[in-house]
Order: structure tokens, then C-alpha cells, then sequence
């Protein structure tokens, strides 16, 4: 195939896939660049949550236009007399990239899969917009980005005080991630804003630190030790004890209600999950209990 690539080619693929226009005009090094600017951005986009979203929109726009003028120079500069290269025809195209969004997929459906976390129900532990890094393998319910492709049993061990990322049995649309209290067949009471595990005080101690200007109520701040694991945990000390809504849902004769709180036994092959900021988060004593195949992994990084 000695013909050379044709221009307006070039310029398309430059514009929204800037390595494989790199690629079609036989210039794998700067396809590389290319494919090692898309990762930092996406690193960026992760780390740095407080850059704002237009000017990272700009950057992309700005590189794809100058990968679009880039391919269509080097399109139209080609003068190599030989065959182009395998990697620059239509059918290598197709398999490198086929190859990467395989290896992208997989990655992010058995793997690691990042979220983003919209709202302040797991403060301080988790701020709003933090993303967060969850761990899929071993947990058995194994898709992305819609897609589902394998579901099994939970191989990998749930500990009180992990927190899990699972579909909301409501909607299983939708991603929650809240904190494991309770194991199957535990008993678990949250009265008067204190929680219980099978009959025993969970051990909390209050950590004095200033207090936030960007949250809207007071709140103070406690550790709380589930287990071997201690995390943060909000209560607001004016704020009532008694739940304004709950849900009725699957399993709901086996909690009781009062106005101090809830005390629930969880069934075989459920979670309780309760939000750190306690007195602000819709979790298990509002809608229940998590089945264990709605879990998705657990939360392994967490970056605010």
C-alpha cells in the first residue's frame, strides 16, 4: 500500500482521536505524545478536582485542534515511496484501537473503576466531589459504563467499617457508596445518635478541630472504631434523634422503630450501611438493606 494517506483522514482523526491521526500518517512517536497527554489529563481531571471545568474543556479543545492541523501537515507532507506501515492502515487502526478499549474496559469492570461522589452524606471521610478508586475484583458484580458482564458470589471478605460502593436497591442505576456497620446476621441499633453492634457499644471518642465555615449546621466531629478500622463520623447535637421518612422496603419487619432510632437484624447475604455524616445521609434507616449482589467493590483510594 504505497498510496499516501489522504488528508481529510488525517484531520478528522487528529481532531478527536489525536493517536490514531498520529498513527495513520506513520508517526508513532507522536502518537505516543499524544496517548501520554491524554493520561495526564486524565490524571488531572482526578487529582486537581478544583480546577475549573471550562478550562479544562478549552484544553481539550486546543489540543484537538492542533492534533487536527498536526496530522493534516504531516498527511500532506508524506514522501515515503514504500509501503506505509501496518499500523497506519485501516485494519491496524481498527485493532489498536479495539485493543485499548478492550484493555480499557476490562480494566475498569474486573479491576479498578473510578467514581466521583456527588454529595456530603460521607463527611469528613469522603468530601463532595471527591473521587474515589474501588476496588471490583472479588466482589462479584462485574461491569461499566452500563455494561454488565458477569455476576458471582462476593469472594473477597466485607469488614465492618469498609465502604462499599453498590447499586441502590431502589434504582440500581444509580451508585451509592456508604460505610459497612453491619454483617449478615448482625443486630444493629442506632438510638439516641449511638450506635450498637450486636449488643456492644461502638467505641467513638470527639476529636476537637475547628469547625468547617463551609458547612451549613454545626456538627461534631467523633472517631468511631468498627472492628479494627476508626474513621470520622459527623452528628449534629441539635439536630432529633427520631427519622422524619422512612421507606418501605424488602425485609422492613425486621427493624423497629421508635422515637430514639432503629435497631435492625440484617438477613443472610445483606449489608447495614450507615453515612458518616450521620444526621445528613439516606442510607440503610431510611431504605433498607444492601443486597450482597448489589455490591460493586469496595472504596480503595480516596481522592479529595
Amino acid at each position: 500500500m504505497n498510496r499516501k494517506p489522504k488528508k481529510w483522514i488525517a484531520a478528522v482523526l487528529g481532531l478527536f482521536v489525536q493517536p490514531a491521526g498520529m498513527l495513520y500518517v506513520a508517526r508513532p512517536g507522536w502518537a505516543a505524545a499524544y496517548l501520554a497527554l491524554a493520561l495526564i489529563v486524565a490524571l488531572v481531571n482526578i487529582l486537581v478536582l478544583r480546577t475549573p471545568q471550562l478550562t479544562g474543556d478549552l484544553f481539550m479543545l486546543l489540543v484537538a485542534i492542533v492534533g487536527a492541523t498536526q496530522a493534516y501537515r504531516f498527511a500532506r507532507d508524506y514522501e515515503n515511496p514504500g509501503p506505509r506501515p501496518w499500523y497506519s492502515r485501516w485494519y491496524g487502526l481498527i485493532g489498536i484501537l479495539a485493543a485499548f478499549a478492550a484493555l480499557a474496559i476490562g480494566t475498569r469492570a474486573f479491576g479498578f473503576e473510578p467514581f466521583r461522589f456527588p454529595s456530603g452524606s460521607m463527611a469528613p471521610s469522603i468530601e463532595p466531589h471527591a473521587h474515589l478508586i474501588v476496588k471490583k475484583w472479588g466482589y462479584g458484580n462485574y461491569g461499566t459504563y452500563g455494561m454488565h458482564f458477569l455476576r458471582t458470589g462476593i469472594s473477597s471478605e466485607v469488614q465492618r467499617g469498609d465502604i462499599l460502593v453498590f447499586e441502590y436497591p431502589e434504582d440500581p442505576t444509580v451508585s451509592y457508596a456508604k460505610r459497612v456497620v453491619g454483617l449478615p446476621g448482625d443486630k444493629i441499633s442506632y438510638l439516641s445518635k449511638r450506635l450498637t453492634v450486636n449488643g456492644q457499644d461502638v467505641r467513638v471518642r470527639q476529636v476537637d478541630e475547628p469547625l468547617r465555615r463551609d458547612r451549613a449546621v454545626r456538627s461534631l466531629q467523633y472517631l468511631e472504631r468498627l472492628g479494627d478500622l476508626e474513621n470520622s463520623i459527623l452528628i449534629e447535637p441539635d439536630a432529633p434523634a427520631a427519622l422524619a421518612f422512612v421507606k418501605g422496603f424488602p425485609l422492613r419487619e425486621r427493624c423497629s422503630y421508635t422515637p430514639e432510632g432503629v435497631t435492625c437484624h440484617v438477613p443472610n447475604a445483606h449489608y447495614y450501611v450507615l453515612g458518616d455524616n450521620r444526621d445528613n445521609s439516606s442510607d440503610s434507616r431510611v431504605w433498607g438493606f444492601v443486597p450482597a449482589k448489589n455490591v460493586v467493590g469496595k472504596v480503595q483510594y480516596i481522592l479529595q
